[in-house]
């Protein structure tokens, strides 16, 4: 039984359904045997075909076999018969062989006695055809003067390898008989070269008679040369064939010194073998190939480069690149040769692929010389642009497909062109973001001039304009080039540069408010009537606002360049071009943000002296939140009619939340709290009645839910600092559901300020809260649900 049969009866033994199932397990097993017995079946008929179809073409290659060796039998028997036939066949054979080198002898001396009124009749030809204009004349003796010459060629072939085979006078006699054919030949060349230079003119002139003759010429002597090399190399074959019997009858010593000259002097095949098949007539024409389909190619190629020398001599210097617009004639030469040249010659030439190649070529290193020439922005521009309508016309108007399209400049020279457009663009542009970035922080830092105000009177700065001006301005130059890829590149580097920008605002934001906050505590603590040496300009404040009013105009900017230019491209590059416009909008958010941080950080350093009193003995009695929302409505006020809408409303949401943190803050100077008929929490309610009725005036009503939201915090705060010490732990499990993020050190800092809590009741009860806060399924859920930071996760109480 096989291994699979076992494995299967062992498993189903160990199930103790099977015997229940028994009939039905037979039968699936029935159906497996069934369907394997199939298949072997099939493949074994398959094999079974093959062994026949096999056998019976052993059987024809036999019977073939045995019928050519029959024929074979019949042609040595016919031979042998035929000569034993003919009385004294040996002396009639020679004769004849005698008689047929008489013949030839003849042949051959008027040949010679003739050669010379043959090569002054040709050369009489050529000077006529020469005299005249090629496309004029239509060099009407052209296949005669072919014909003469190939004639005369060929004579002289034969001699010079009969010669070789004679005595030294003889070979002097052949060398002065052809003494000027090979002047003759080079002039004959002279002139199908002069005619292949013209071969596209032809067409334009209606000469296609004369171009098929030209080709008939090339095709013959390609034919004639294809056939002397076949039937040197089978001389040569059987010339070795000879040599190695003749030398396997040798001693072996000699055998080897016998190899070893042969190999360093003879050449294949020999004047001796050649002469031999000359005289039994297995040569009858040339003895060496000629090479004229060769010299047509290169002579289009030179005549295709001689062009191109003309090119550049008239586009050299500072022209060079107005060749680019002056490129055309090439697809009309192309498509010429393709409608109409290579139709009139042999398929097999595939004389446009040619024609194409050479072009290419001339082209490729054209370009190449642009491109090495450190070419401007336009310029560079300007040769993708060629290349593009190089590759559309080769798919359009000349059939190539998506898989044999070329790129004249070159797919890796294309890339390094791309680069360095875009090293150009970012070197110029990071100048220009350089000069303009200097300029705006100067201005942002001096403050000589307050800030523009536009027609809805916010306030704003010139440098976002500009920089979005600039930016349009690459972009627009990118997207006319056609090249995807550029214009993902432009806006990519753009972008990127936008991020440097932003990132340096945010510094200089920073540093700005920083300077002015140090500057306002250096005179508020200095002596009266001296003030601190490093001075810090005004107007800090409405230059926030003008630069937070810019982010918002920039995202606007931004976000329709996104819009326009990615509609121009595919769904590939019109998702790099949105991402990385939107990477740059986070980074105007981010800013903003900034400034509407510095504002806070200002308006709320101004508030430090009320703050300072907060849960203090002067609070109780004080107007301290009164003073702070006098403040903030100053400045909100203020604010409003200078600042975009939705920045404000963000701006206005962070500083309540920054009021509330500020207050509760407080704890970190741990007065305690007086609790003693409700003091406390009779002054709770009343500052932060004051700071509701303070901020539902700069929020919509229908956003008073975020104020809402926020309060809410200082209910639980009232629980935590009045209600009773053992219902602490339920208020924080309350207040973490809705601040999930809540610090413990905000209830410990409110703990700390109680005097009904001594030193062991906090400590298990912030105990008790780590555990709540660190329990592992809650923690799960919270990151499952992805929740942003509350307002309160920033508290701090650090003095």
């Amino acid at each position: 039984m096989s291994a699979y049969a076992l494995q299967r009866i062992s498993e189903l033994l160990r199930d103790e359904s099977s015997f229940e199932k028994t009939k039905e397990i037979r039968s699936q097993l029935q159906k497996e045997k069934s369907t394997v017995e199939y298949q072997l079946n099939k493949e074994s008929k398959k094999s079974l075909n093959n062994v026949i179809s096999n056998l019976e073409k052993i059987q024809l290659a036999r019977k073939n076999v045995r019928s050519l060796r029959d024929k074979l039998g019949k042609v040595n028997s016919l031979s042998q018969e035929n000569k034993s036939s003919i009385d004294r066949y040996e002396i009639i054979n020679e004769a004849t062989t005698i008689h047929e080198l008489i013949e030839k002898t003849e042949s051959m001396y008027d040949k010679v006695v003739g050669f010379n009124d043959l090569i002054k009749r040709i050369d009489e030809l050529i000077d006529e055809e020469v005299s005249n204009d090629a496309l004029d004349s239509g060099l009407p003796h052209l296949l005669q003067i072919h014909y003469m010459l190939t004639m005369a060629r060929d004579f002289q072939d034969q001699s010079v390898v009969l010669a070789q085979t004679s005595t030294d006078d003889v070979q002097r006699t052949m060398q002065r008989v052809f003494l000027r054919l090979p002047d003759l030949i080079k002039k004959f060349n002279q002139l199908l070269e002069s005619l292949i230079y013209d071969i596209v003119e032809a067409v334009r002139t209606e000469n296609r008679s004369l171009l098929i003759r030209l080709f008939k010429i090339i095709d013959l002597e390609d034919r004639e040369d294809i056939k002397i090399v076949a039937t040197r190399k089978i001389i040569e074959t059987k010339e070795r064939e000879s040599e190695a019997r003749k030398i396997k009858k040798l001693p072996n010593s000699f055998n080897k010194m016998n190899d070893l000259i042969e190999d360093a002097q003879h050449v294949y095949p020999s004047p001796f073998a050649l002469a031999r098949e000359i005289t039994n007539g297995m040569i009858s024409s040339r003895l060496l190939p000629r090479g004229y389909k060769k010299l047509m190619f290169d002579t289009i190629k030179r005549s295709i480069s001689e062009m191109f020398i003309e090119v550049r001599k008239e586009y050299q210097g500072e022209r060079r690149f107005e060749v680019l617009n002056n490129m055309d004639w090439v697809f009309n030469e192309l498509m010429v040769v393709k409608e109409h040249v290579e139709k009139l010659c042999p398929a097999h030439w595939q004389l446009f692929t040619h024609f194409f190649d050479f072009y290419y070529t001339e082209l490729n290193d054209l370009i190449t010389e642009l491109v090495n020439a450190e070419p401007e922005t336009l310029i560079i521009l300007d040769i993708l642009n060629y290349d593009k309508s190089f590759q559309k016309a080769l798919t359009k108007d000349f059939g190539f497909t998506k898989d044999t399209v070329r790129s004249v400049i070159g797919e890796k020279e294309k890339e390094t062109l791309l680069s360095d457009y875009l090293n150009l663009i970012v070197t110029k542009s990071n100048e220009w973001f350089k000069n303009l970035g200097d300029a705006e922080t100067k201005i942002f830092v001096e403050r000589t001039t307050p800030p523009h105000t536009d027609s809805e009177g916010l306030l704003f700065l010139d440098g976002t304009k500009t920089c979005f001006q600039m930016f349009s301005q690459q972009v627009e130059v990118a997207a006319g080039s056609g090249q995807a890829k550029i214009l993902v590149g432009v806006v990519e580097k753009l972008c990127e540069l936008l991020a440097v920008r932003q990132k340096k605002w945010m510094a200089v934001i920073s540093a700005e408010v920083k300077k002015c906050i140090e500057y306002n505590h250096k005179v508020e603590n200095s002596d009266e009537g001296t003030a601190p040496e490093e001075e810090s300009a005004g107007g800090l404040v409405e230059y926030l606002i003008s630069l937070a009013n810019d982010q918002m105009k920039a995202a606007d900017y931004a976000v329709a360049i996104s819009q326009k230019y990615g509609s121009m491209v595919s769904k590939i590059h019109e998702k790099a071009i949105t991402n990385n416009i939107e990477y740059t909008l986070d980074g105007f958010a981010e800013v903003a943000k900034c400034s509407s941080t510095g504002l806070i950080k200002l308006i709320f350093d101004d508030l430090r002296k009320p703050f300072t009193q907060v849960f203090g003995k002067h609070w109780y009695s004080g107007n301290q939140a009164q003073q702070i929302s006098d403040t903030l409505y100053e400045y909100l006020s203020d604010i409003r009619g200078q600042m975009n809408p939705f920045v404000y409303s963000t701006l206005v949401e962070s500083i309540v939340e920054e009021t509330i943190l500020e207050f509760v803050e407080c704890l970190k100077y741990e007065h305690s709290f007086k609790n003693k008929n409700n003091k406390f929490l009779e002054c709770m309610k009343r500052d932060f009645e004051v700071f509701y009725k303070f901020f539902v005036q700069f929020v919509p009503e229908e956003e008073r839910e975020i104020i809402d939201d926020k309060f809410k915090l200082m209910e639980f705060f009232m629980d935590f600092a009045c209600g009773p010490v053992n219902g602490i732990i339920e208020v924080w499990t309350q207040c973490i559901e809705s601040y999930w993020d809540c610090p413990v050190a905000f209830l410990s800092a409110i703990m700390r300020c109680r005097k009904d809590v001594d030193s062991s009741t906090l400590k298990s009860t912030t105990a008790t809260a780590h555990r709540i806060i660190s329990n592992t399924q809650r923690n799960n859920q919270l990151r499952a649900q992805d929740l942003q930071p509350t307002f309160i996760s920033r508290f701090r109480i650090s003095q």
